[in-house]
């Protein structure tokens, strides 16, 4: 640190070098948390907590925040004579709160940077795109949840049940500002959103008969996100937009977390084709395509044993969302898809009504068709917004466990062998899916930019020999 030498500049040439630099930020959370638990009799069980936080990244006045918890578990089945099929039942709820600072550390202090060179040889000072926010508070989580643990039958069938209620506040985005002001986009602590939905897991010994037994586990979910309500005077808020522009993931007053808003073709009542009368092509209207989260999510296990060999098979399922994909809108404006087929020809007829209602009839020729399907692949999101359901096989693990009498020698204590392969196949997706090649799991996860794809590489399947020795 701190060494400034020539060697360090990108070239030797005094005029033209780079200078050098040393960049670091620093960031810390002090906390005092604090923990009381009580039981009673083995039967009721109560925990208590709370926390205070200090951030470093933001202002004092505004850089604490205490939260608290508390959780209770009450075992029934210790405390009442059940019924002979039930073994285990425990019902539980809590309430907690969490607190959280997102921001980086230059977020609420303007910081300038030097060009060198900017302008006639002279430095340039510049300041960030960003309008520093010092008001900036912690967010809060608030998490309700109850739910129920049954045992059956010697154990031999479970269900795990849950219910939970979480409300974001003070939430830190960037919503737009007007350009006039010198900046894009500020920090602010945004409004409230809601998130709830059931998780359940099941668990069956299936079946057991000596040296094979088979063990499955079912999981779902359930989750319900609703923005309801943002700053004062913003209703939609854009918090991603992929690679393209011809959609946006945005935050609406309403609706669901991570909404997809894009381009559909105009219909009328009579479901007949809007055209421009002017251009002669599909009149286009703004609508909400989607969301880009899941909200069923579910996974299917089955382990199956047979003396020293098992064999463990994962499914895995997602349900209720949508991508944008970036390269099909490439693929459709270079005629690379099927539904680029038609009229080449004898061109493509187009039949429907005007904007106004009248009758509307238009023949693009063969020579003008790269002109009409650039622009259907260009203005008409819909047509590269693909639903993302699927059920894959995850996973498939066949191993083998040596018996410890064969490996007395070495004072080895266990050994497992084991062929693992994952992504091994797609059991289901939708048709267009299916029939434009594409992996139903193409959303990018970077940012909030969930719900669009890129031109990503195909996904792969991995094979692999996994040895666990234990001495």
């Amino acid at each position: 640190p701190n060494f400034i030498s020539y060697t360090n500049l990108a070239t030797l040439n005094p005029s033209t070098a780079a200078v050098p630099y040393r960049s670091e930020i620093r960031s810390g959370t002090n906390s005092v948390f604090g923990s009381a638990d009580f039981g009673y009799k083995g039967i009721a069980y109560l925990s208590v907590t709370g926390r205070q936080d200090w951030f470093s990244t933001l202002n004092k006045g505004n850089n604490s925040i205490f939260y608290p918890s508390i959780g209770t578990g009450i075992i029934l089945s210790d405390a009442f004579t059940m019924p002979a099929a039930i073994n285990f039942l425990k019902i539980r709820g809590s309430w907690a709160q969490v607190g959280s600072s997102t921001v980086d550390p230059e977020s609420i202090n303007r910081i300038y940077t030097f060009t060198a060179g900017g302008f006639n040889g002279i430095p340039v000072q510049g300041a960030p795109n960003n309008l520093q926010n010092p008001d900036i508070r912690p967010l809060t989580v608030t998490t309700s949840e109850g739910g129920f643990e049954v045992q059956f039958f010697q154990n031999r069938f479970s269900i795990d049940a849950t219910y939970y209620s979480r409300v974001t506040t003070n939430d830190i985005l960037q919503p737009a500002i007007s350009q006039t002001t010198g900046f894009n986009a500020g920090n602010q602590n945004v409004g409230k959103i809601t998130n709830k939905g059931v998780e359940l897991l099941f668990s069956a010994a299936v079946l057991n008969s000596g040296s094979f037994n088979w063990n499955a586990s079912y999981n779902f979910a359930y989750n319900e996100s609703k923005i309801v309500e943002l700053a004062p005077g913003i209703t939609n808020l854009t918090i991603g937009t992929g690679i393209s522009s011809a959609v946006s993931i945005v935050n609406a007053v309403g609706l669901p977390y991570g909404s997809v808003l894009g381009w559909r073709m105009r219909k009328n009542a009579d479901g007949a084709q809007v055209y421009n009368k002017t251009s002669g092509y599909e009149d286009r209207y703004q609508d909400y395509l989607g969301i880009a989260n899941p909200p069923y999510t579910m996974g299917l296990t089955n382990n199956f044993r047979y003396k020293n060999f098992s064999l463990n098979v994962l499914l895995d399922a997602k349900f209720g969302a949508v991508a944008f994909n970036n390269m099909w809108v490439y693929a459709m404006r270079f005629g690379l898809t099927k539904n680029t087929l038609p009229g080449r020809e004898t061109g493509v007829q187009l039949d429907g009504v005007d904007q106004s209602g009248a009758k509307f009839s238009k023949l693009w020729p063969v020579v003008d068709l790269d002109t009409y399907y650039n622009n259907r692949g260009v203005n008409y999101s819909e047509l590269q917004t693909f639903s993302t359901d699927f059920v894959k096989l995850r996973s498939l693990i066949l191993s083998y466990t040596i018996p410890t009498s064969r490996l007395k020698f070495a004072k080895i204590q266990s050994v497992n062998i084991g062929l693992v392969a994952r992504n091994l196949a797609i059991l289901y997706r939708d048709k267009a899916v299916k029939d434009a090649g594409l992996d139903p799991e193409m959303q990018q996860t970077v940012a909030n930019a969930t719900g669009t794809a890129g031109a990503g590489e195909p996904r792969t399947r991995t094979m692999g020999i996994n040895l666990n020795i234990k001495f």
